[in-house]
């Protein structure tokens, strides 16, 4: 639901209205522009001027210092602001994620402006505040020790073991900012009666051969694949993925739906099958040479974030020995694709019921937490 005046439609590549580092609080912008201000120096009373006369160049630099050693968190975002329900309508949407992308390979731009200003630390510090977004917006220990675990980001001090913290890393700072809030999106606009196509693409060995600066799906929407200077990187596959992809989103733009038309020949193109209200995981278009449908994309994961995370924050304060148990005894119930958690608003922790996945085709009431401890 958007402003009339603005939106028509939607096309969201790797963002989500639902990502939590979208918008911030206006105590949090006002500390975000005090600590840009002390860190250029600006202790003036009239703190815009003083940030208006700033070179360009020396403001970026000491704005790409602050997200560096600060994380997502204290990115640059506009302010919550609270919205009338008329001042917004209903639009379609076509949103995607790629397991290509990630605060991590967007942040290769910020990691080597930190070296070329010889910070040689700046990396390090990226990282631990990369880390510390995993406890949420206020750095929750006991989500963040949860995290650590289910992710396995605790590494060895070798380079191998920290070739695994990184990926893991991205893994989860994929989930949390990206995937799971996407996903999240296209089930809300899709309960909301408007019509919602969502894409995945898994990981491809096209990216290796691409410009890694850019997401490997958005090359494909902007036919990379066939410019002449870029075509030797991309097999004929790569640039019949992206000529359907390109067609998909041209129809979309024009008429709100990917489809080109209902009597489109199948086997040209596959159809585009919308996310429905009715699913309980979002259908989505798996950006592969089949454009096959699938279902349950990061199921596990996101339902670490969506349901574990708010009561493990709830837990924040109670008996530590409590606390650390039910940490674990969560991650290791999640990562078993056997059973998945039930969870009400306002359910008291001691009363969530673990139930057998669904994919058993049976549902048999679990021990409550309260017993198993």
């Amino acid at each position: 639901w958007l402003h009339p005046c603005c939106f028509g439609l939607l096309l969201l590549q790797g963002g989500s209205v639902f990502s939590p580092s979208l918008v911030q609080t206006p105590d949090a912008s006002t500390r975000l522009a005090l600590d840009l201000a002390k860190e250029l120096g600006c202790v003036t009373s009239d703190l815009a001027a003083c940030l208006r006369a700033v070179p360009v160049e020396k403001l970026n630099a000491a704005q790409t210092k602050l997200l560096a050693v600060s994380g997502p968190f204290r990115s640059w975002s506009p302010v919550r602001q609270p919205l009338a329900r008329s001042s917004v309508h209903r639009v379609d949407l076509l949103l995607g994620t790629s397991e290509h992308d990630g605060l991590i390979s967007r942040a290769r731009r910020i990691k080597d402006f930190e070296a070329l200003q010889g910070r040689a630390d700046g990396k390090t510090a990226f990282y631990e505040a990369l880390s510390r977004s995993l406890g949420g917006e206020t750095g929750n220990e006991l989500l963040k020790e949860a995290a650590t675990w289910f992710y396995s980001l605790d590494h060895s001090p070798t380079p191998a073991g920290y070739n695994l913290f990184s990926r893991a890393l991205a893994n989860a700072t994929r989930d949390l900012f990206i995937i799971c809030p996407a996903l999240r999106m296209a089930s809300h606009w899709a309960n909301s009666n408007a019509n919602v196509f969502l894409y995945h693409q898994p990981i491809s060995s096209s990216h290796d051969r691409a410009d890694v600066s850019v997401p490997l799906d958005v090359q494909l929407v902007f036919g990379t694949p066939h410019l002449p200077i870029s075509s030797q990187r991309f097999t004929s596959s790569d640039r019949r993925l992206s000529l359907a992809m390109m067609t998909y989103v041209s129809s979309f733009i024009r008429t709100g739906n990917p489809n080109p038309s209902r009597v489109w020949a199948q086997s040209l193109l596959p159809h585009w099958k919308p996310v429905q209200s009715s699913e309980a995981t979002p259908t989505y278009l798996q950006l592969s040479p089949t454009l096959v449908h699938r279902q349950g994309l990061s199921q596990r994961s996101c339902s670490f974030w969506s349901q574990l995370g708010p009561i493990l924050i709830s837990l924040t304060g109670q008996n530590p020995v409590y606390s650390s148990l039910l940490c674990s005894l969560y991650s290791i119930l999640l990562s078993s694709p056997f059973v998945f958690l039930q969870v009400s608003r306002g359910q008291s922790p001691s009363n969530l019921q673990w139930l057998h996945h669904p994919a058993n085709h049976r549902l048999r009431r679990m021990p409550t937490v309260k017993q198993m401890t």
